[in-house]
């Protein structure tokens, strides 16, 4: 699999992640939250080593680094237990409403 489709792939499940989030936090439920902000952050944590089993070309080698850095934070968010820290992933601190997170960002430079 191209690198590129394997990341719009795992943009995908992110996305519906992202939309599970906001119904439970719209409904109050949160055990569905927390399952929500896990799972994005398990994902996250496998990206960068599921991506280097793709098909990377020699340009799309400078992408490997930032996807280490997604990596490496959702590691850190799930090894201090902390749901905000998950949710937060992928997101700038001047992220706002319906804007593309850096996945997204990342995918559209490919």
């Amino acid at each position: 699999m191209q690198l590129k489709e394997y990341l719009m792939q795992t943009a995908e499940q992110i996305h519906a992640l992202e939309a599970k989030k906001k119904q439970a936090i719209a409904s109050g439920n949160k055990q569905e939250y927390l399952d929500a902000v896990h799972e994005k952050a398990a994902i996250l944590s496998k990206l960068y080593d599921n991506a280097k089993k793709q098909d990377i070309s020699g340009s799309n080698k400078d992408i490997l680094a930032a996807l280490q850095n997604f990596s490496a934070s959702a590691k850190q968010a799930l090894a201090v237990n902390s749901p905000w820290f998950m949710s937060e992933l992928l997101y700038p601190e001047d992220y706002q409403e319906n804007e593309p997170n850096n996945l997204d960002r990342l995918i559209a430079k490919l």
